[in-house]
């Protein structure tokens, strides 16, 4: 079973047909009828490409309009903004509630007042360090900015509260002294 194909094909002649003599004007004939239009069917051909033509440009359009609008309420947010709306819950969290320990400590109103000022300028401060952090999203310098802002309050009124309780245990000592 095992034989060479090329010794098969020795003894094989190929006849070798001549092509008449019309082949090549038929074939040309044959090759212009399939390129003539084909009616209805090319006609739907067409407008369909330009209903997808306008559909396409009026989806680029709609989303360049969107991405140049930045006071679309539709915005999604980054993943670095969410976590900065986290930490920014957490530090005002827990500012409410140093602030609200330091009112209850506190005994004198212009000491209360000169701190109500210090966390108000603070808090304009941040307030404005968001705006510019809105517009440069990618820029981390003001990510850090914004949290030193919210520990420096924090601090500010731990700072306070602690002073508040060794003024108090000065004032017990001073008592105790008296008495």
């Amino acid at each position: 079973m095992k034989q060479d194909i090329r010794a098969l094909l020795k003894d094989f002649e190929l006849s070798k047909k001549e092509l008449p003599a019309a082949h090549r004007t038929e074939f040309l004939d044959k090759l212009q009828a399939s390129n003539k239009p084909k009616g209805k069917a090319n006609n739907f051909n067409i407008v369909f490409r330009i209903a997808a033509s306008v559909a396409l440009f009026v989806a680029i359009g709609y989303l360049a309009l969107n991405s140049l609008n930045p006071t679309d309420p539709v915005i999604v947010e980054s993943t670095i903004e969410l976590q900065l709306k986290g930490i920014e819950s957490q530090y005002l969290e827990h500012i409410d509630i140093e602030w609200q320990n330091f009112i209850a400590l506190a005994t004198d109103e212009k000491l209360v007042k000169r701190y109500e000022e210090k966390l108000s300028e603070l808090d304009t401060d941040y307030q404005e360090i968001s705006k510019v952090f809105r517009q440069n999203k990618n820029n981390i310098i003001f990510i850090e900015a914004l949290v030193e802002n919210l520990k420096t309050r924090l601090q500010l009124l731990r700072d306070i509260q602690e002073h508040i309780n060794l003024l108090n245990q000065k004032s017990e000592q001073h008592e105790t002294i008296i008495l």
